[in-house]
């Protein structure tokens, strides 16, 4: 029997009964039954020996007690014993305020390292999982938290006892069984002792027809009296065998009457009710082997500290609302207290103190930060050219008792592929950190930081001379009482290139957003342009450096342009030679497309199903093109209500979209200046796309989704844009300046993979070259090998170098997109901030060329504002609640704060008891063994009342 389940036995009838009255009604009625039971069979057996009225008015008695119990009605229930474990909840925040020093020493770790050391190290999880059902969840800038792990020992341990004690159950024949049948054994007997002495006249002689005297028939050895003690001896037997062995045939259902007396062996039990039911955590887990439950965590990879926000309020809520309160023992809240998005605190606290669930918030970080100054971020351009003058654009934060007035030098030198760190094998630690080998000051700036961890914004401006790679850094000389040298320099990658961008435009007509483009493009130096206008006449005169008539015919006219851009073409006028060019262009020589998407001749694209170059031409495209044709295929034309887009969180990654300084002001442009009007029809976004904005309109949304406006994938080594409506010349009613910047920006960034091409045998890409700390990056390499054919490797490796001078392997694979083979992807996870190098050697010993590209990462502005340690509101969150603060310094041992968390939290667990239906076989069982009682004994009594003469 489950452990958790117990027998019940009670009369059903006895609830029934309501009211003293009815109970002294039935009393008295048992009463009434049984003094007139006994006073007719006293006078019914007057005249018979004692041990024969003994006999016959027990027999009577026993026949109206069955009836009795018959009436108040025996029944068996199997009560659920249900036990609803306590529970504690470990919160760990991972935003990306976590990547801070946990302490004010350099040496000190972050302190999303202390929260895996508390978590993993400590074992913290399996100390609770003792008595609790301990839950991990992670969050930051999510509205819920993410849940992780769900631990309890005593499950598993509750399952192995119970396999054991359903093992032990089997036992022998009962002894009540062995004590019935030898009742029923001596009753038997003595029944036919009895009877013999009966029917052989023993105690009825008589002596010359007379009746004995008195005095010669009293009671000897072998006379009347022997008879009367046997049956008196048989009755008593007969009802306790009966009784004894009714009672376990009875109680033991699931055994026959031969199984219970030892004449069969107990078969199996059936494999389905051998196994154990299912505990209550099994039906919480659905019975999910892929459950947090049943999974092992990998903590390192799990906690990593990358969220844009930490949303204390919302996550804690979360929990409340999915946790029952009175078996929420605690829940336990591993942060550094920012925050900063999402609901306030004050409504989780509410709810936590209506459930009565106290928080203990663990408090990571310093509360008092030291003199610190650090460059948080650095953007430099990717790509300049000589004599071209661009910013070089840094953001200082400094926190302190006072305001500090610092040097910051701007610092420029050749980029020979190594780490930034001093080689000087005799240089220091701060000399390493604050040093680039070959650098040269070119700038230096005095600036005035405030001590309360305000970002304050510096700018350089530099005209670069020389072509090649090279480096820029922006150092602070921080004076003497700088606590961190490591975050007093940060570096950047550029290239200074010479040659012009080979940009070809194609466009279906004459539309603003071509001839905006193609001036803005003929205007500036650094590009080559050609044109072909698909509608234009020959002689006609066109601001480009070449007039094209057709799509280029060979390898070697597509392939010398970096990028092509098609404003809404006429696909019928190009074949399908010239779109395997156009094929062969993105995939193998990493080149760029931008797709213009317009009214006319987008719609066609998939109208003729059958043509075989439809399948071609949407290939192209990062959507899935809509196929109902050009009438039903969605989309506006002629619209007459503008309509600003809705930007994606991929957007904020996109530098062509910052159309000025910053994104912040670059986005408010981007919703004041107007909006658009129309769009084109597509129906999603393809596997391994990013979507970057949708036409806001809502009236304009199918199966809950907006029309997609800008989207982006990688095809093969190639980069493909797609804009849906040839409108962003609007732009310009914010300045002229703003369009530009798109469009040079956008086109620049398609044709990135040619422009930094650094070898004929492949070309390393990643899907963003700035990132936020936490954020995924893509990695993408297409490869060829020295017979210049698609690479077949399994696998190859590249290397990581991090912003600490870490190395990590990188293994890309090959990619299930690319038929053509020799496309390889990975992806890795930015943790800290400051610039990521990721380099792949191809080729063999003789002859290895290298590929490299460059990520620049940051912490958010929310994230930095505030890196004190929110030591107020902590204990606040803790003492509203009645919880217990924990502070947690660089040196606090991770063992004494398991301590104090496992003596506040007790455990509070709730058991109920679920009564369960009666037992049918067991009445069916009853009313069996009280009718052979009934019987037995009315027939006993008739054979003993005809025996002996009586009516």
């Amino acid at each position: 029997m489950n452990p958790s389940e117990q027998v019940v036995y009670e009369f059903a009838r006895a609830s029934s009964l309501d009211g003293w009255w009815v109970w002294a009604a039935v009393v008295l009625g048992l009463a009434v039954a049984y003094s007139a039971c006994i006073f007719y069979y006293k006078r019914d057996v007057g005249e018979l020996r004692r041990p024969v009225r003994w006999t016959l008015i027990g027999l009577r008695l026993v026949a109206v007690t069955a009836l009795v119990f018959l009436f108040f009605d025996l029944v068996r229930r199997t009560e659920r014993r249900v036990t609803r474990p306590s529970e504690v909840i470990v919160m760990v925040d991972t935003s990306q305020s976590m990547s801070l020093p946990s302490g004010d020493s350099i040496e000190a770790v972050s302190r999303v390292e202390r929260a895996r050391e508390l978590v993993a190290v400590s074992e913290l999880v399996e100390s609770f999982a003792k008595e609790h059902r301990t839950s991990v969840y992670l969050f930051d800038q999510a509205t819920e938290p993410w849940l992780v792990q769900t631990k309890f020992e005593q499950e598993v341990a509750t399952t192995g006892e119970q396999s054991l004690n359903e093992e032990a159950f089997a036992e022998p024949i009962s002894p009540f069984v062995l004590f019935g049948g030898f009742c029923l054994a001596v009753s038997a007997i003595a029944s036919l002792v009895a009877f013999a002495m009966g029917g052989l006249g023993i105690g009825n002689a008589k002596k010359n027809g007379k009746r004995l005297t008195k005095a010669a028939g009293a009671e000897t050895p072998g006379s009347a009296s022997a008879i009367g003690w046997s049956l008196l001896a048989a009755a008593i037997t007969l009802v306790f065998g009966i009784v004894s062995i009714g009672g376990v045939y009875a109680v033991h259902t699931d055994r026959s009457l031969a199984q219970l007396i030892g004449l069969e062996t107990a078969g199996e039990p059936d494999s389905a009710e051998s196994q154990p039911a299912p505990s209550e955590s099994d039906l919480d887990s659905d019975g999910d082997p892929e459950s947090p439950t049943m999974k092992a965590v990998d903590w390192d990879e799990v906690i990593v500290a990358g969220g844009a926000q930490s949303r204390i309020g919302d996550a804690l809520r979360s929990v409340l609302v999915d946790h029952d309160p009175t078996t929420l023992a605690g829940v336990i809240v591993i942060t550094d207290g920012q925050n900063n998005g999402g609901a306030t605190l004050s409504s989780a606290l509410a709810l936590a103190r209506r459930g009565e669930v106290a928080v203990y918030p663990v408090g990571l970080g310093s509360s008092q930060p030291p003199t610190n100054i650090r460059v948080v971020d650095l953007e430099v351009p990717r790509r300049v050219y000589p004599g071209d003058k661009f910013v070089v654009a840094s953001v200082l934060q400094a926190t302190g008792t006072s305001a500090l007035e610092v040097d910051v030098e701007l610092v420029d030198a050749l980029d020979t592929g190594e780490g930034s760190s001093s080689s000087d094998p005799g240089a220091n630690a701060e000399q390493s950190a604050t040093s680039l080998p070959g650098g040269v000051v070119l700038e230096t700036q005095r600036v005035k930081l405030e001590p309360d961890a305000t970002l304050t914004d510096i700018r350089f401006e530099i005209e670069p001379q020389t072509v090649g790679r090279r480096r820029l850094a922006v150092r602070v000389v921080a004076p003497a009482e700088d606590r961190n040298a490591a975050d007093n320099m940060q570096t950047a990658r550029y290239e200074v290139v010479a040659r012009k961008l080979q940009v070809l435009a194609i466009a279906g007509g004459p539309t603003r957003e071509y001839r905006f483009v193609r001036n803005l493009l003929f205007r500036d130096e650094s590009v080559q342009l050609d044109v072909w206008l698909q509608t234009g006449m020959q002689g006609m005169s066109q601001d480009a450096d070449e007039l094209l008539a057709r799509f280029p015919e060979t390898a070697e006219e597509l392939f010398d342009y970096d990028a092509v851009v098609m404003f809404d073409p006429d696909w019928s006028a190009i074949d399908s030679a010239s779109l395997e060019l156009l094929d062969r262009f993105l995939t193998q020589q990493a080149g760029g497309l931008v797709l213009v998407a317009g009214p006319v001749f987008h719609p066609k694209i998939s109208g003729d199903r059958a043509d075989p170059r439809s399948s071609q031409i949407g290939a192209f495209f990062p959507v899935n093109l809509a196929t109902r044709g050009p009438l039903l295929g969605g989309g506006r034309q002629g619209g007459s209500e503008s309509w600003p887009l809705k930007f994606t969180p991929e957007s904020s990654q996109a530098e062509f979209l910052w159309v000025a300084d910053s994104s912040e002001e670059s986005f408010e442009i981007w919703q004041e200046f107007g909006g658009f009007y129309d769009y084109v029809g597509v129906k999603s976004a393809k596997p391994g796309a990013k979507v970057y904005a949708y036409f806001s309109d809502p009236t304009t949304e199918v199966s809950g989704s907006l029309p997609i406006f800008m989207a982006s994938q990688f095809y093969g080594a190639g980069r493909v844009f797609f804009q849906g409506s040839g409108e962003v010349w609007r732009l310009r009613a914010g300045g002229d300046r703003y369009f530009d910047s798109y469009y040079t920006k956008l086109i620049r960034w398609v044709s990135e993979g040619r422009l930094l091409r650094d070898s004929n045998r492949g070309v390393l890409l990643v899907d963003s070259d700035r990132a936020m700390v936490g954020q995924n990056i893509a990695l993408r390499a297409v490869l060829v090998d020295d017979q210049f054919q698609p690479l077949t490797e399994p696998f190859v490796t590249a290397k990581l170098l991090a912003p600490d001078g870490k190395i990590k392997d990188l293994k890309l694979t090959p990619a299930a997109d690319s038929p053509r083979g020799g496309t390889y992807t990975g992806n890795f996870v930015v943790t800290k901030s400051g610039g990521y190098e990721i380099q792949l050697a191809v080729g063999d010993a003789l002859d290895e060329q290298l590929l490299r590209q460059s990520v620049q990462v940051r912490l958010p502005t929310s994230e930095l504002e505030r890196p004190r340690r929110a030591d107020d509101e902590l204990l606040n969150l803790a003492s509203t609640t009645r919880g217990e603060y924990v502070p947690v310094d660089e040196t606090t041992p991770m063992s004494d704060v398991k301590a104090t968390l496992s003596e506040a939290i007790v455990p509070q667990s709730q058991v109920t008891l679920l009564a369960g239906t009666p037992d049918s076989a067991f009445t069916l069982r009853r009313n069996a063994v009280l009718m052979w009682l009934i019987a037995s004994v009315l027939t006993f009594e008739w054979v003993t009342r005809r025996l002996h003469r009586l009516a």
